[in-house]
């Protein structure tokens, strides 16, 4: 190889080197998960928003990368909203969610970059926004419209599929107390449902989206972010109610069970008092059928002595004479009697011994 030709090849290295080491100062890439707002002496001069290779100014103009993806807000403790009245008084707490994103329309990086400069400033004025929609919407309905959507009567021990449609977008722990408290007011079942979470929660995410949207100067510096969609991830009474809520509710179960107990008593009552009369039933008719059977027993038995005492009456009577005599006269005994005398009938019958 010619030194001429090597000469050019590390002259060529050194200089694609060298643009290898500034191209950073001149030129940015956008891949497709964020976009640029190019900033010039801070302040913002052009936005980037499709992905790609953009040049720049060195030492004059630098990038601000801003995430295209959506972000998410809320769905944990530390944003509980707590003690929201409910058109019917009832205090409860809950906890929102909010799915926002910044907006890839024209000027929107630019816009958002001018008035809420960082993603943790957007956060907050969405959780602001959310906040206070969600506050107002849901004054304005009782408690049953926010855990339902349907008319159709729910009981705890009601169709699970049911339960877990209309209860979808609350915690169990927390679906389980709104149930208990809408068991136990029975005008929750019977009154008519006219709207329902999921309108609810329609109305609030217009109302949400028109008030990041407005231009005056209490909440204009929402533009330039575009809010997806909101929502409520848990319902809960407040812990004062909810103390009360399952008190009233363990009063009337306690009440239900002492019920229960009284009519099980009651039952059994009757079952002993039908067993005794039944087994006294049974204890008569048995005596009642002993006492004839003795009877039939007594009349059999008189019966065969007197068809004895007809067989062998004049035997039967000699013996019981001889005895008669026997306990009559003994040979201390002294006795004066007529000839007639039945008692001496049977010696007067005597023949005198032949010889």
């Amino acid at each position: 190889m010619k030194p001429e030709t090597v000469i050019n090849l590390l002259r060529g290295l050194a200089v694609l080197g060298i643009l290898l080491v500034l191209a950073p100062f001149f030129c940015f890439v956008i891949d497709e998960r964020e976009m640029g707002v190019v900033m010039r002496f801070g302040k913002p001069a052009r936005e980037k928003v499709e992905p790609g290779v953009y040049y720049k100014l060195p030492f004059v103009e630098t990038v601000r990368r801003l995430p295209k993806t959506r972000q998410f807000w809320g769905d944990s403790r530390r944003f509980l909203l707590p003690d929201l009245p409910t058109r019917d008084d009832k205090k409860i707490e809950l906890i929102p969610w909010a799915m926002w994103q910044i907006d890839d329309a024209e000027t929107g990086p630019t816009t958002f970059v001018q008035r809420l400069r960082t993603i943790e400033n957007a956060e907050e004025r969405v959780a602001q926004i959310c906040r206070s929609a969600i506050r107002d919407v849901i004054t304005q309905y009782d408690l049953a419209e926010l855990v339902r959507s349907t008319n159709r009567t729910l009981t705890l021990s009601g169709d699970q599929q049911l339960l877990d449609d209309e209860l979808a977008e609350v915690g169990e722990s927390q679906a389980e107390q709104m149930l208990v408290e809408l068991e136990e007011k029975s005008e929750s079942n019977s009154k008519e449902i006219l709207a329902g979470r999921s309108k609810i929660l329609d109305q609030i995410k217009i109302e949400a989206q028109r008030r990041l949207a407005s231009k005056d100067d209490q909440e204009g510096i929402g533009r330039g972010i575009r809010l997806i969609d909101i929502g409520i991830s848990q319902i809960a009474f407040v812990d004062s109610v909810r103390i009360k809520t399952f008190d009233r509710w363990i009063a009337e179960r306690e009440s239900i069970s002492a019920r229960n107990v009284n009519e099980g008593e009651r039952l059994k009552a009757a079952i002993i008092n039908e067993t005794n009369a039944e087994v006294q039933s049974i204890e008569g008719k048995g005596q009642q059928k002993a006492s004839e059977t003795k009877g039939q027993a007594d009349a059999d038995v008189i019966k065969s002595y007197a068809e004895a005492m007809n067989e062998v009456g004049e035997f039967y009577t000699f013996v019981r004479t001889l005895e008669a005599y026997e306990k009559a006269i003994t040979k201390d005994s002294s006795l004066i009697l007529t000839t007639d005398s039945e008692f001496f009938g049977l010696l007067k019958k005597l023949e005198p011994l032949k010889k």
